[in-house]
């Protein structure tokens, strides 16, 4: 899942994303020792072997939720089948998505237990991830299985790569000259120090091939907030939280900027205030970097899986 691949288009070889709904909502809330696509392999197989996976069972996301990394089974993980989890002092549970859709409350106990309908299931707060950030994709996951099926949230789908190189280009025609470093306002890539670009790295959850293609720093003295734009998508970062949207889901998120605040799909923002460029060039920024996207798959007229109804769900 959320695999590159390549085909062939004419004589050339093109890079495709291969994906699904359930993936992109994983992706959305990816943070601290939550994985998504790249999950680190020791995870997988003692998630395979301790839950027992049926076959052709496919791991979506993994949720390792204690504080020893990799030296334990607590966790939560997420297959196209439904949800399995593991935590401290509790046995092992699974549900089906099929019985997840008829669940009616998803709720926190103690800020730390997860419920479903009122009983408790496992804990999440044994770690740096927010309880109430997996309730929230929890809640949306349940929403989108009733509101079309969990077959079709699980349904894989194909979308072309974004290309790093005009990415590259997009944001280099943007860096600003009048100022007496440009780089501290806006790195494009291999101009950020290695310091900073491995806290972001680390701040980010980026694997060692995703590529950082550009930084438009929004706060002088913090300098991996703001808006990061690799190979596969996009961050907005400010203090304590960060939102990711790979580019076949940012097209459709809406870019609006409300007295120094730029909003974000109708209910994320990051301030402005403090930044060294205007609002209306970081607008103009984010614009031209959607409009490409945007192009990119208009021309891809071999995409079939693109249900504008569904995306808005997702964001």
């Amino acid at each position: 899942m959320g695999t590159v691949i390549y085909t062939q288009k004419g004589s050339e070889s093109v890079a495709t994303l291969k994906t699904n709904y359930l993936t992109d909502l994983c992706l959305i809330y990816r943070e601290s020792q939550f994985y998504v696509m790249q999950i680190p392999s020791f995870y997988k197989k003692m998630a395979s072997k301790y839950f027992q996976f049926q076959p052709q069972e496919k791991i979506i996301a993994y949720l390792h939720s204690s504080f020893i990394a990799g030296l334990d089974k607590r966790g939560i993980c997420f297959t196209n089948k439904g949800i399995y989890w593991k935590s401290r002092g509790m046995k092992k549970g699974k549900i089906s998505w099929e019985e997840f859709a008829n669940i009616q409350s998803i709720t926190i106990r103690k800020e730390e237990m997860i419920c479903f309908n009122d009983v408790e299931k496992f804990q999440v707060n044994q770690n740096d991830y927010s309880a109430r950030k997996l309730v929230s994709l929890l809640k949306k996951i349940k929403k989108f299985i009733r509101t079309h099926s969990h077959e079709y949230m699980c349904q894989e789908y194909i979308y072309p790569c974004v290309s790093s190189k005009e990415l590259t280009s997009i944001c280099s025609s943007f860096q600003i000259h009048q100022t007496p470093d440009p780089k501290d306002v806006l790195s494009v890539e291999g101009q950020l120090c290695e310091e900073v670009e491995k806290e972001m790295r680390n701040r980010l959850y980026l694997p060692a091939k995703e590529k950082i293609v550009a930084h438009l720093n929004t706060y002088p003295l913090q300098k991996t907030e703001g808006i990061t734009v690799c190979s596969k998508g996009i961050y907005f970062s400010k203090s304590f939280k960060t939102v990711y949207y790979p580019w076949h889901l940012f097209r459709h998120v809406s870019i609006s900027v409300e007295t120094e605040e730029l909003k974000i799909a109708k209910k994320h923002s990051l301030s402005l205030n403090s930044a060294a460029v205007s609002s209306g060039e970081v607008m103009l920024f984010l614009k031209q970097i959607k409009q490409h996207v945007q192009a990119l798959y208009e021309k891809e007229v071999d995409i079939k899986h693109d249900n504008k109804f569904a995306w808005k769900m997702l964001i």
